[in-house]
């Protein structure tokens, strides 16, 4: 008879069960032992199972579930967190969710290596194979999220809006050991031209801000700068979008589908790289890409965006100033010798400031090159504190013979 469901079939397994320790319930312990111990050396066939052999203390055990809690006691314990990985926390079972939605095609393999990458998950916390057991548990790998209505669009000139995000790269040989690369890109929406971009070893703030303050003295001011929702590109002054939501940034996506089809699979990764090395060898292949035609606007970018420039003018920033947009702020109390420290170094400032709190100003690619600012305009630069060079300075002093009188 075939078994219908997982209810018939722990009730069939009860009955086996039973049907082995009911001839010895009402007798002694010492026979009940015994008989157990007699029945360990023959083999049976549980149900919906193969032929195998039981410990006298398995019998002993499933005597014991009969007295406490009668036939009930003898079908099969169901977990309660059965499609539950004890592995896998309800935080990170969260984050699983939120990049499967964010990647919608990406493996399983690729999802284990993704998390790894960005710390996610700690080397040696769960398997690859606990993943995707999980994933396949929870049918997470067939849900496809409600479509938003989406419609096509591009800005009507170029610098209206600019797009930028991460891409996550391979691991090159650099300095004898492989390191894994990350591109920063940012492209301009109406003429797909890539405005800014570059290979570096983090996924960082300073990084994006290189290639920006770049592109800025190269192509002008953008009206909008549209990002990621990641922490890298926090800001009051950015447009961010939706977070987990790469359709959004479609245009910079599809650049690094093409980036990952026809750059990297003409560079052999094993060979030896310098990052500025790997850097030149995509600046050339990215001039070519610039210069190819473009189906989506139908016309290579750079074409496309010299074309715009001459009958929409580009807005230009001062070089002198574009440091000065970008600088952190920090507040440093004053000491009473005239100093401040700042990330454990300590820099003089003049003696007007002794006691007061003072603003500090310094560009994040260079933490040392440091102002402090009143009323939003530098005033002093601030140089570490020199104790030598201090020690040589003129004193208002009595000087002293050898013979102890003054002369």
């Amino acid at each position: 008879m075939a078994i219908k469901n997982s209810k018939s079939l722990n009730e069939q397994i009860a009955l086996f069960r039973y049907g082995l320790i009911s001839p010895v319930i009402h007798q002694t312990a010492s026979n009940q032992t015994k008989y157990f111990k007699d029945l360990a050396q023959k083999s049976f066939t549980p149900p919906s199972s193969t032929q195998k052999h039981f410990s006298w203390k398995t019998f002993k055990h499933w005597l014991r579930l009969y007295r406490l809690f009668r036939f009930d006691g003898l079908k099969p314990k169901t977990r309660n967190d059965a499609s539950k990985s004890r592995k896998i926390t309800d935080s990170l079972s969260q984050t699983i969710s939120q990049l499967l939605e964010s990647y919608l095609a990406i493996s399983v393999s690729a999802l284990f290596r993704l998390m790894l990458d960005q710390n996610y998950i700690s080397p040696g916390r769960i398997c690859e194979s606990t993943l995707r057991k999980f994933i396949i548990d929870n049918q997470l790998i067939n849900q496809t999220p409600t479509p938003t209505p989406r419609k096509k669009f591009e800005k009507p000139h170029i610098n209206d809006l600019w797009i930028a995000d991460f891409l996550h790269g391979p691991h090159l040989l650099i300095d004898g050991k492989k390191q894994k690369i990350f591109l920063v890109a940012i492209i301009d929406d109406h003429s797909r031209l890539i405005v800014g971009a570059n290979w570096s070893l983090k996924e960082n703030t300073t990084t994006l801000e290189i290639v920006f303050k770049q592109a800025l003295l190269t192509y002008g001011l953008p009206k909008l700068f549209y990002c990621d929702n990641g922490q890298v590109f926090s800001s009051q002054h950015l447009i961010h979008s939706k977070p987990y939501d790469s359709p959004s940034r479609g245009k910079i996506e599809r650049f690094f589908r093409t980036v990952r089809q026809n750059f990297l699979p003409l560079c052999c990764l094993e060979n030896k790289y310098s990052l500025s090395g790997f850097n030149q060898l995509f600046i050339t292949w990215l001039d070519q890409y610039h210069r190819r035609f473009h189906h989506g606007i139908e016309m290579p970018p750079l074409d496309k965006f010299l074309n715009d420039s001459k009958s929409y003018p580009v807005r230009r920033i001062n070089p002198q100033d574009i440091d000065h947009i970008f600088y952190q702020t920090i507040h440093r109390l004053v000491k009473n010798d005239a100093t401040v420290s700042i990330n454990g170094i300590l820099f003089e400032t003049p003696a007007k400031y002794i006691g007061s709190m003072v603003e500090v100003r310094y560009p994040s690619d260079q933490p040392f090159d440091l102002y402090i600012y009143e009323n939003d305009q530098p005033q002093v630069k601030l140089h570490r504190l020199n104790q030598i060079e201090n020690s040589n300075l003129p004193f208002g002093s009595i000087k002293f013979s050898q013979g102890g009188s003054q002369s």
